[in-house]
């Protein structure tokens, strides 16, 4: 097929046509043997060419810390135009079918017109060059390691153009003409890099290939859709893409249009479910050891001991590995042997090209990004994978203390997934978000939390309350993380933890906010997690491990991506429960939350509160007094008053009443009421949500709240000090009406 009908079909199919036009742009000429395309004179795609560019750019990086484009021009000095022009060329290939963002995507179109004005004369970019270099690229996952590795892409890229070079014309035009062929043809280029061979082979049959190009994802969408083609050919690279283009060209047909394998609806059917994408990986050695630490550094890798581990392959199930770790470490123990089966399986099967990694010595620590496949050493007796580490490393303590905390757990190999964008946030700029202008390789340190955006006068207003002390208790929350609204009935302890969590939390649709009861059945297990009863596809009573509410909240507010959204947690009734049965070993993390501890439920797994998870207890005074309340509780929360007789609730009732255009004289009822309460009962007082009710505003309601809401509560108290008749003349409604009227 020519590339003409190539480019016919692949638009049919919707792929981009400004990304193919200025990829065919650059790979025409050269696979045709002709002159540049840059300027039409010049043979790029020659073995001169390459060989003198890939010599200088084995030379290595002469600077770790300077920018990438400032070690190439400094390896490029004194270069012919021809391998300096092959660099512009190879740099636009590489990045061309990567989807950018706006500012990525500057970076990469300076890098080129950078690269053209180390030429003299400097060289004037066509404008069918720039026109595919859009924001609207194809690869759009796991593009990290272009970044990381483009010393690396662009070194096989010389490879590949000297190896089109030195091959006969009649071999390159069967790649041309056949996807397979091309396949091949990049294939025998030596020293392979799977991405940007991958990439190529894209861009040169995308009617064919797809811009899919790491391993375990191509694997996951051919596994996940090869029934619907009647399955797997085989497990070759080249079985696994004529199964994907089988698939794909099945897909298209029903969807009508190219699909993208990445779109949400896709990506749910392949990709394992509970895998967050990017992860990122803390790497211990046994007893700190520097030697192999450096080599670490100094080797680009990072590797395992299993000198007594039989031999696995890549992709090991965990049952496979939980097997032949028993039987392999009997010598260890049960948490050791734990231990190392979380690190194999890990090394060997769910840690993939693209994540991070990193490891600490001497109160330093310094990250890298993973860039191979694991594989053992000439011994067997470690794994070990390739990474590129990008800096000298971050003190310690002047990381975000939630990362700070993720360091502390215990393990060989420990997935700290959940800190993984403050991570990212330290990599150097050339690393990641190819930011503009040059770096340093300080370290950027991401906030852990933006803070609480300030009340504002309407929503205090909607309350009927006063801006001022609603902002203290929002202010008091920030700063503690834990506080208890407290006070007699009817004070809208509930509703003000309801409305002031959601205000806070900016979020419209509750997933932020949840609300418990606490009882005085109600236990750890109800709140935090507990085996409860459960049924086996048998039919036979089994028991599971279920997740409270604080767990599966706090799960949640600890996942990537949701550190600086505020989760809010409210127990109603607080003190109605037995606070020490319920909390159990959580007391400690609620004074340290800098800390984590191990579960009786979960004791291999080390458990701490994040910090963007905050707790809002009520407790009704009347109830059940505070000053019965546990010491530990007391410390650990701070305690606001809601009364009648202080703001933010005193004056609310009127506001209220005011607002709506209603008779006021429930808010004088009120008053009179709570006045003829001695101040040492002043937990019995009463609140203003008895009389926003609509039965307030007619007198047949107004007598039903005080018969049936409020006399009982008095009674109770009173019972042994006041009579009936005493009650009634002290408190009763008529009483009451009667004092308002005579003032």
């Amino acid at each position: 097929m020519t590339p003409a009908a190539t480019a016919a079909m692949t638009r049919a199919l919707g792929i981009s046509k400004e990304i193919e036009d200025a990829a065919w742009f650059v790979l025409g000429p050269g696979l045709h043997g002709k002159a540049s395309p840059l300027d039409g004179r010049t043979r790029t795609w020659s073995v001169p060419a390459a060989t003198e560019l890939l010599d200088r750019l084995e030379r290595g990086i002469a600077d770790p810390k300077a920018p990438m484009m400032t070690n190439l021009r400094d390896n490029l000095e004194g270069a012919t135009r021809g391998a300096k022009q092959l660099a512009v060329e190879l740099l636009f290939l590489q990045s061309l079918p990567l989807a950018h963002e706006v500012k990525s995507l500057k970076v990469k179109r300076a890098r080129v017109a950078e690269a053209a004005g180390w030429l003299e004369p400097p060289l004037e970019l066509p404008d069918e060059l720039y026109a595919g270099m859009t924001d609207h690229g194809v690869i759009r996952d796991r593009t990290a390691e272009f970044n990381w590795t483009i010393w690396d892409h662009l070194k096989w890229l010389c490879r590949f153009v000297r190896n089109v070079a030195q091959r006969p014309a009649a071999v390159v035009q069967a790649a041309v003409k056949d996807p397979l062929q091309f396949h091949r043809l990049a294939a025998s280029t030596p020293d392979d890099q799977p991405a940007i061979r991958r990439s190529i082979e894209f861009l040169a049959w995308p009617s064919y290939f797809e811009p899919v190009v790491a391993d375990v994802e191509r694997q996951e969408i051919r596994d996940a859709f090869a029934s619907l083609v009647g399955g797997a050919k085989g497990d070759t690279e080249e079985d696994i893409t004529a199964d994907i283009h089988r698939i794909r060209l099945h897909l298209d047909e029903q969807a009508g249009q190219r699909i993208d394998w990445y779109s949400r609806q896709l990506v749910s059917q392949w990709r394992k479910v509970g895998d967050p994408g990017r992860r990122a990986w803390l790497l211990r050695t046994h007893s700190d050891h520097a030697e192999l630490l450096s080599a670490w550094h100094g080797e680009e890798k990072v590797t395992l001991d299993v000198e007594h581990l039989r031999h696995l392959d890549p992709g090991v199930s965990a049952g496979v590995v939980q097997h032949a770790v028993d039987e392999d470490y009997k010598h260890l123990g049960y948490v050791e042997r734990e231990d190392t089966k979380t690190a194999v399986l890990a090394f060997l099967t769910v840690m993939k090209p693209g994540d991070l990694v990193l490891y600490q010595h001497a109160g330093t620590v310094r990250l890298g990004g993973v860039l191979g496949e694991p594989e053992y050493n000439d011994s067997n007796r470690r794994l070990r994978r390739k990474v590129r580490w990008f800096d000298d490393g971050h003190t310690t303590t002047s990381l975000p203390r939630h990362v700070q905390r993720q360091l502390a757990t215990p393990g060989i190999v420990v997935d700290v997934t959940r800190v993984v964008q403050a991570l990212q946030a330290l990599l150097p700029a050339e690393a990641e978000t190819e930011a503009d202008g040059e770096t340093d390789g300080a370290a950027v340190v991401l906030p852990e939390q933006e803070g609480f955006r300030p009340l504002t006068q309407e929503f205090a207003a909607s309350l009927h309350m006063e801006l001022e002390p609603l902002q203290e208790i929002a202010d008091l929350l920030e700063e503690n993380r834990q506080l208890v609204l407290y006070g007699p009935p009817g004070t809208g302890k509930t509703y003000l933890a309801k409305h002031l969590a959601a205000e806070l939390a900016d979020d419209t649709t509750d997933e932020r906010v949840k609300l418990v009861q606490f009882h005085p059945s109600y236990a750890y297990e109800d709140f935090f997690e507990g085996y409860r009863p459960d049924k086996t596809d048998e039919g036979q009573v089994s028991f599971k491990l279920v997740a409270g509410p604080l767990r599966r909240l706090a799960e949640e507010a600890a996942k990537p991506g949701n550190e600086k959204k505020p989760y809010f947690l409210i127990i109603d009734e607080m003190n109605r429960a037995n606070l020490a049965k319920v909390f159990g070993e959580l007391y400690f993390l609620l004074e340290y939350r800098d800390d984590r501890i191990y579960l009786q439920y979960s004791p291999n797994e080390p458990f701490t509160l994040p910090d963007n998870l905050y707790i809002i207890g009520t407790m009704n005074t009347a109830d059940r007094s505070i000053a019965m309340m546990d010491a530990a509780i007391r410390r650990r929360f701070s305690f606001i008053e809601l009364h009648p007789q202080t703001e933010p609730v005193k004056g609310s009732l009127l506001r209220f009443l005011r607002a709506r255009q209603l008779d006021t004289t429930p808010a004088l009822l009120l008053d009179a009421l709570n006045g003829a309460i001695d101040e040492w009962d002043r937990d019995l007082m009463i609140g203003p949500s008895y009389f926003m009710k609509p039965a307030a505003q007619t007198p047949a309601g107004l007598h039903r709240i005080w018969k049936y809401e409020l006399m009982p509560l008095l009674e109770e108290h009173y019972h042994g000090q006041l009579t009936r008749a005493q009650l009634e003349e002290r408190f009763g409604l008529d009483q009451l009406l009667g004092r308002i009227a005579a003032r």
